[in-house]
C-alpha cells in the first residue's frame, strides 16, 4: 500500500538529528515556589513578577529560574539502585534527565507565608507555617532538595539587633520548622521590592549550589561500583551528569573537565551496527557541551580544534550503506549547530576573523545537506510504499537519545532482526524521498552562510554562495527567485570581468527568464548571450530576439524539462496576448546596452535620398 499519510513520516526524519533545547540553552537552577496565590492576591502577584523579571546588574542571564509548585506537583524520588554488579545499562543518556532537573526536580523549594513579627495570632500562624514546611519536607522525602521560608511582611524591618521580638520569634520558628538560620528570609512589601528579590535570588542560588554539590558527590560515590567491561555507558552518563550539575552551579572549568572526560569515555565505547547511531548522536551532544564550555572560558581556538577532531573521528562511521544519506544529515547538523554556537559566542565577545568565522561552518553544513540529497536520490528512488506495521512508531517515546524505535534498549552484542531492519530502512527511505524538502534545508544553510560572509566582508565568497542559492532555487523549480539572485550576480561578475563565470550564469539566467516568461530580463540577456556565448546558445539567442519582436514564443534550451517548457509556453502566450490587448504596438522593452557585456555595433546606411518610407539596413558585428 502507498503510505503517503503514515504518522512517523510527516514530521520528517530530521527530528532524529535535532539537538534538544535543554542541551543548547544555558541551564538555570530550578527554584520551586509555593505559597504565592498569583491569581487572587495582588501582593503575591507583584512579588512573583518581581522574582521572574529581576536580573543581575551586569545583564548576564539569571543563574536561577522560578516555577510555581503545588504540593501535589513535587516529584517523588525513584527507588535507589542497590548494587551495580548485575546491572547492564541499556543506553547512554536518558532523554528526560536534563528536562527533569530543569523543570521538574527543584534544587530549592521556597515556602512564602504572610506573617509579621507582631501578628496578634502569632502562635496560630506559626503553627500553620510550620505545618506547611513539614508537608513540603514529607513530599520531598528521599530527595536532597533544600527547603527555606520567606515571610512576607507589611512593615519595614528594623536594623539587625534592634528588634528583640523579631530575633526571639525567628528562633522559635527555626526550631518549630526544623530549619537552619540560613533558611529563613524576610521580604518586606515596600517600594524597593526589586532590591529585596534580587538579594533573595542570590541567597536561593547559594542554597541551590549546595544541593547540586550533594548530587555530584552522590554520583561520584557510584564510581567504585562500576567496571569498564559492562558499565562503559555509565562512565559516560555519570560524567555528563556531573558536568551538567557543575554547569548549573555556574562552574565552567569543572563542567568542561567532566564533559571532556565523558567524551573521552565515549571514544572507548565499542561501536557496532546496533549502537552506531546512538553513539554518534550522544557524541554530538557531548562535544557541543565541551565546545560551549571552551568558548565560555575564553578558549575559542581549543573549541574549534575539538570540533574538528570530533568530525575527523566520526566522519568514517557511516552506518548502513542503505542509509548513508543519514550520515550526511548528521554531519550537516554537527556543522550547523557549531556554526550557531560560534555565532552566539561572537556576539558575546569571542574573536572571529575573515579566515575563521561561522560562515565557513554553515557553508560546509550546506555541502553535506547537498550530499545528503544526492545520496537520497540514488538510494531512495525506487521506494514508493511505506511498511505496515510502522517500524518507526514510538519514536518520540524512546528512553535514550539516539536509539532506533524498532530496537529500543537493544544491547550492542545482540544480533539484529533482518526483517525489522529491512522494514525500518524502507520506512526511513520513504520518508527521506517523500517528506523531506532538501532544497529548503540547503537554501536555509546557504542563506546563513551568505549573511556571515557579508558581515566579515568576504565579498567573493558571498557571491559564490549566492550563485549556489540561485542554482538550488533552480533545482527546486523556483525559477523566479533564482532569476532575481542571478540578475544581481551578473552585475557583479560583469564589473569584475569574470568571463567564464559570467557565461555560465548567462545560460542559467536565460533558462529562468524563459521559464518565467520574464520579457524585461529575457531580452537583454539574449543580446548579451548573442555576443558572448558560442553556438548553439548564441544562435538561439539571436533567433529568440527576432521571435519576441514578432510576438512568437521563444525557443527553449534543449536541456529543459518538456513539462516545464510547456508551462512556460502558456505563460508566454498570456504575456503576448495581454500586450497586444493593452497596446496595439505590443510590449515595449528598453535595453540599456551600456550595462551589458556585448560586442554589438550598429551602423545605419541610407540607401536612397527620398522623403518617404525607406529601408534601413542594420549591420551587426
Amino acid at each position: 500500500m502507498v503510505g503517503a499519510g503514515r504518522g512517523s513520516g510527516t514530521a520528517g526524519v530530521d527530528s532524529e538529528f535535532a539537538f534538544p533545547a535543554e542541551l543548547i540553552n544555558q541551564p538555570q537552577a530550578l527554584i520551586g515556589i509555593t505559597g504565592l496565590d498569583t491569581l487572587n492576591n495582588a501582593i503575591h502577584r507583584t512579588i512573583w513578577e518581581a522574582l521572574t523579571n529581576a536580573r543581575p546588574q551586569d545583564n548576564r542571564p539569571s543563574p536561577v529560574q522560578f516555577r510555581l509548585f503545588s504540593l501535589t506537583q513535587l516529584p517523588r524520588p525513584k527507588l535507589k539502585r542497590g548494587q551495580y554488579d548485575m546491572h547492564i545499562p541499556k543506553g547512554i543518556l536518558k532523554r528526560n534527565w536534563m528536562m527533569k532537573h530543569l523543570t521538574i526536580v527543584p534544587a530549592v523549594v521556597v515556602v512564602f507565608y504572610d506573617l509579621d513579627w507582631d501578628d496578634p495570632l502569632w502562635e496560630e500562624r506559626k503553627l500553620e507555617c510550620t505545618s506547611r514546611v513539614q508537608s513540603i519536607k514529607l513530599a520531598l522525602e528521599g530527595r536532597n532538595t533544600k527547603v527555606c521560608v520567606v515571610l512576607i511582611q507589611h512593615k519595614t524591618p528594623l536594623l539587625t539587633g534592634e528588634d528583640v521580638l523579631a530575633a526571639e520569634r525567628a528562633s522559635a520558628l527555626f526550631q518549630a520548622a526544623d530549619l537552619s538560620n540560613k533558611s529563613l528570609f524576610i521580604l518586606p512589601h515596600t517600594d524597593n521590592l526589586y532590591g529585596y528579590t534580587a538579594r533573595l535570588e542570590k541567597a536561593f542560588f547559594e542554597l541551590a549550589i549546595n544541593y547540586y554539590q550533594h548530587e555530584i558527590k552522590q554520583i561520584k560515590s557510584h564510581r567504585e561500583h562500576l567496571n569498564k567491561k559492562t558499565h562503559q555507558y555509565l562512565y559516560v552518563r555519570h560524567q555528563f551528569k556531573v558536568g551538567f550539575f557543575s554547569e548549573l552551579k555556574q562552574e565552567l572549568m569543572p563542567a568542561h573537565s567532566c564533559y571532556s572526560e565523558a567524551y573521552s569515555q565515549l571514544l572507548e565505547v565499542r561501536v557496532s551496527d546496533t549502537n552506531e547511531f546512538e553513539v554518534k548522536t550522544v557524541a554530538g551532544y557531548v562535544v557541543y557541551k565541551v565546545c560551549r564550555m571552551l568558548f565560555l572560558i575564553n578558549r575559542p581556538r581549543d573549541a574549534i580544534s575539538q570540533f574538528r577532531a570530533h568530525i575527523e573521528h566520526y566522519r568514517q562511521r557511516m552506518g548502513p550503506t542503505q542509509l548513508i544519506f543519514q550520515h550526511h544529515a548528521w554531519l550537516a547538523k554537527q556543522f550547523r549547530v557549531f556554526a550557531e554556537l560560534f555565532d552566539e559566542m561572537v556576539e558575546q565577545g569571542s574573536p572571529a576573523v575573515q579566515t575563521q568565522h561561522p560562515g565557513f561552518y554553515y557553508q560546509i553544513a550546506a555541502k553535506h545537506a547537498t550530499d545528503r540529497r544526492n545520496m537520497a536520490i540514488q538510494l531512495c528512488s525506487a521506494v514508493d510504499t511505506y511498511p505496515d506495521p510502522d517500524p518507526l512508531e514510538g519514536k518520540e517515546k524512546l528512553e535514550f537519545y539516539g536509539q532506533r524505535p524498532w530496537r529500543p534498549c537493544k544491547l550492542s552484542a545482540e544480533p539484529l532482526d533482518p526483517d525489522k531492519e529491512r522494514q525500518a530502512i524502507q520506512a526511513i527511505q520513504y520518508i527521506e524521498k517523500h517528506h523531506l524538502r532538501h532544497s529548503e534545508i540547503i537554501i536555509d544553510l546557504l542563506g546563513y552562510a551568505v549573511a556571515q560572509f557579508k558581515t566579515y566582508r568576504c565579498l567573493r565568497m558571498r557571491r559564490h554562495l549566492v550563485v549556489q542559492m540561485a542554482e538550488e532555487y533552480f533545482t527546486s523549480k523556483e525559477y523566479g527567485k533564482a532569476l532575481t539572485l542571478l540578475m544581481h550576480m551578473l552585475w557583479d561578475y560583469r564589473a569584475e570581468k569574470w568571463g567564464k563565470i559570467l557565461d555560465s550564469l548567462l545560460v542559467t539566467s536565460l533558462k529562468c527568464a524563459h521559464l518565467t516568461a520574464s520579457l524585461n530580463e529575457f531580452t537583454p540577456l539574449c543580446f548579451e548571450a548573442a555576443s558572448r556565448l558560442s553556438p548553439p546558445h548564441s544562435t538561439r539567442a539571436v533567433a529568440n530576439l527576432l521571435k519576441i519582436t514578432t510576438g512568437e514564443i521563444p525557443e527553449a534550451d534543449t536541456s529543459l524539462n518538456q513539462l516545464e517548457v510547456s508551462k512556460a509556453s502558456e505563460l508566454w502566450r498570456k504575456l503576448f496576448s495581454q500586450s497586444s490587448t493593452e497596446d496595439n504596438n505590443g510590449a515595449e522593452v528598453t535595453v540599456e546596452m551600456a550595462n551589458l557585456c556585448v560586442d554589438i555595433g550598429c551602423k545605419i546606411a541610407i540607401i536612397r535620398a527620398a522623403y518617404n518610407s525607406m529601408t534601413v539596413r542594420v549591420m551587426i558585428k
